[in-house]
């Protein structure tokens, strides 16, 4: 049996508060079933293939689910598309309801309304959003491609909070803030395990053989940064490298094999002196 492990961040039961004295509990109650829903839809798609997304952490911008694992491109298209879609689904499933019980409409629009949201909002293409996801399972550059989401959800945040503050003024709504908030932190401190996916991605580069692939040696000094060396790696070479200090001296050698294990244990952004002897 698939078993879920929610978390619940102490700033949002501040949310809640907050939400239930300006009198909308109704409306976040709706937005808190719309967001568990939509990263259950994540982890769903995720089992599908084998993975078990089933730790999920209730945020005051959201929710967040994790899984630590590397999709190839199926999967992560798979994966990102299965939140939109449930939300898009249980919207109009609430468009239903509404035709065949007219009645229901006051007390489920707030369902409606935060699916359509939730739906749209997460197919835009800023890190760390889904529509991001998207882009990056279908981007050959895919380290290009993640550095331009972010940019992008970077701008998109700034408008959001600034938007949002100035909004306050008008109404009590402080969601357009939050989620600003969650889309700044999560565009400048967030990608290390998608750098490292789209990185450790050239590792997977199938050698064609039959064409003659070129053993070589690249010298590299220890000051050199784990991230750096894939640049050398191609399809075409199998390629070992030499590492060594200041004065030329050998102080280790790393082949793909190892560079793999490197990234699986460590920061990609260290000096190669500070894994080389571990």
């Amino acid at each position: 049996m698939f078993k879920y492990k929610i978390t619940i961040h102490p700033l949002y039961f501040c949310l809640c508060l907050y939400y239930i004295v300006i009198g909308k509990a109704w409306v976040f109650f709706s937005c808190f079933v719309t967001v568990l829903l939509h990263e259950i839809a994540h982890s769903l798609a995720g089992k599908k293939y084998g993975y078990q997304m089933a730790k999920i952490t209730l945020m005051p911008y959201g929710a967040m689910i994790y899984g630590g694992e590397k999709f190839n491109r199926k999967e992560g298209l798979v994966i990102a598309l299965a939140g939109p879609l449930c939300n898009g689904v249980l919207a109009l499933l609430t468009l239903a309801v509404w035709w065949l019980f007219p009645e229901s409409f006051a007390f489920t629009q707030d369902f409606f309304n935060s699916n359509l949201t939730l739906m749209i909002f997460n197919l835009l293409p800023c890190f760390p959003l889904d529509g991001s996801r998207v882009v990056l399972s279908l981007s050959k550059d895919k380290i290009k491609a993640l550095k331009i989401l972010k940019i992008v959800g970077i701008a998109l945040s700034v408008f959001m909070i600034v938007f949002g503050l100035a909004s306050l003024f008008l109404t009590q709504n402080i969601s357009l803030v939050n989620i600003g908030v969650f889309l700044l932190i999560g565009s400048i401190f967030g990608g290390q395990k998608e750098e490292y996916s789209c990185i450790a991605g050239r590792l997977s580069f199938v050698k064609n053989y039959k064409r003659g692939v070129i053993a070589r040696d690249v010298y590299i000094s220890t000051d050199t940064k784990i991230f750096e060396l894939f640049r050398y790696l191609n399809r075409d070479y199998l390629t070992t490298f030499i590492v060594v200090n200041d004065k030329g001296e050998e102080s280790g050698v790393i082949d793909e094999d190892r560079l793999h294990d490197i990234m699986e244990k460590y920061d990609h952004k260290l000096m190669l002196k500070s894994v080389i002897n571990n």
